[in-house]
């Protein structure tokens, strides 16, 4: 049974450049401030950086592994990109529910989103919504 203020299951991994560039090819995005260090040593970044949906990818993925089905029929996300990820580093993805609200059709569940990295600055904030048919996360 969920309540308000329950911490969901986090996710820590890696982001490798070879996972980088899996994703520069699945998705199309091949700007080289991703791909490409000697271009991205010269921008501000000062190196290659995360694809920020990519990022966002593994909200998706802590939001499937602790909710499943609902969240893949009803789910709906509002994020913020804070700061960036550099490749290599990792990251550490993390949800509290903040809110579960009765209705006819099933209970909306409100949570609290957020990606920051090993040293906790926070990279991506904001509030993920599913409809909960059970009594279940």
């Amino acid at each position: 049974m969920i309540n308000e203020e329950t911490k969901l299951r986090s996710i820590k991994k890696v982001i490798t450049k070879e996972m980088v560039l899996n994703y520069a090819n699945v998705s199309g995005d091949h700007n080289p401030i991703h791909i490409d260090e000697n271009y991205a040593k010269n921008t501000d970044f000062g190196g290659t950086i995360v694809h920020g949906m990519f990022l966002i990818s593994s909200i998706s993925e802590m939001l499937i592994n602790n909710v499943g089905e609902n969240w893949a029929k009803s789910g709906k996300l509002k994020i913020k990109f804070r700061n960036p990820l550099r490749v290599g580093e990792e990251i550490i993805t993390e949800g509290k529910i903040s809110k579960i609200a009765k209705e006819n059709n099933g209970t909306l569940i409100t949570c609290e989103v957020m990606c920051s990295d090993k040293d906790k600055k926070l990279l991506i904030s904001g509030t993920a919504q599913w409809r909960n048919n059970e009594d279940s996360y």
